[in-house]
């Protein structure tokens, strides 16, 4: 994919892999085949969240269909929609009528097909795709009317600590009084069960691992064997977070054409490719505390393993 490589993303790989430890950003998984072994993870029987969240959406929804009337509606970080496709279908088509959806992504395609298939499906809602960086331009977010913001998937548990506390500040800041937030966060809860979700039997999980690496490749010119690289999943406690690592099972240099040496690798030495923070309720306050933002309520399902958080400005 050489028309995606730009310099931009080239550096950020590269200093990426000279940093020490070595680490690739998780946003690199999804080329057309990460997306491809995503879709499987979500339907493995160890992998949890989605077979939690889709149910809670829709009757959460239900809970809060008239705080949707006359709003604009913004997901970030939309993908492909389809969790805001359960969420709608629940509201009633006279509320849905007053809503603007405003989905934002840094991916334009997708953007505009999800809001072509959105129209379709609700042809009485406004929508209006806003292709950004969520993380980097807010203010591209319009803001006369009361907004809804929604941000499911857990994908905060993605960020570091500090920077989900910087965004939720940054978002705090953006937002109006009385705009409020949907925030889906999975929770804190026996870690046999958690480590299973990012170790599956059947290795799906450890091929997107590796994925990451012809991603890499297909950026940087390097000539990574993703097979020379083991699939590590563990939770760390002190973090209250899953880590996902690479770890090389042998030492390894890996050449590329556009950087001036070789990425060295000792037997053993790994790249951190994602974390996945899980949640208290202790630990959802301070993230709201940090964006000036009250909970006004947890929704959770009956084992507590997942949570949307409904926040408001005030």
């Amino acid at each position: 994919m050489p028309q995606v490589g730009d310099s931009v993303i080239r550096e950020k790989l590269a200093a990426c892999l000279r940093s020490d430890p070595k680490t690739l950003p998780s946003m690199y998984f999804y080329d057309h085949r990460g997306s491809e072994l995503y879709e499987e993870i979500t339907k493995l029987e160890e992998y949890y969240p989605p077979k939690i969240e889709i149910p809670l959406l829709r009757s959460t929804a239900r809970k809060l269909k008239q705080e949707l009337k006359d709003c604009d509606l913004v997901e970030l970080g939309s993908g492909d929609c389809s969790k805001i496709s359960v969420f709608l279908d629940e509201i009633p088509e006279e509320i849905r009528q007053t809503i603007v959806y405003y989905p934002v992504d840094v991916c334009k395609d997708s953007i505009e097909k999800s809001a072509c298939n959105l129209q379709n499906k609700y042809p009485e809602m406004g929508i209006h795709g806003i292709t950004a960086d969520f993380l980097e331009h807010i203010e591209k977010i319009p803001g006369k009317r009361k907004r809804f913001f929604c941000f499911f998937g857990s994908t905060i548990g993605n960020f570091t600590e500090a920077r989900a506390m910087e965004f939720m500040a940054d978002l705090g800041k953006a937002m109006n009084e009385n705009d409020r937030l949907l925030l889906g966060v999975d929770m804190v809860k026996d870690i046999d069960i958690i480590e299973k979700a990012y170790n599956d039997r059947q290795g799906i999980t450890a091929e997107f691992n590796k994925n990451i690496l012809k991603v890499t490749n297909d950026h940087l010119g390097t000539d990574f064997d993703p097979e020379e690289f083991e699939h590590v999943a563990f939770f760390n406690r002190e973090h209250s977070r899953i880590e996902m690592h690479l770890k090389a099972k042998d030492d390894l240099e890996v050449a590329s054409p556009i950087l001036d040496e070789k990425i060295i690798f000792k037997k053993g030495e790994t790249i951190h490719t994602e974390n996945s923070h899980k949640y208290t309720v202790e630990g959802i306050k301070r993230m709201a505390g940090a964006a000036g933002l009250s909970v006004e309520n947890i929704f959770s399902d009956d084992k507590k393993w997942f949570s949307l958080v409904e926040m408001v400005k005030r």
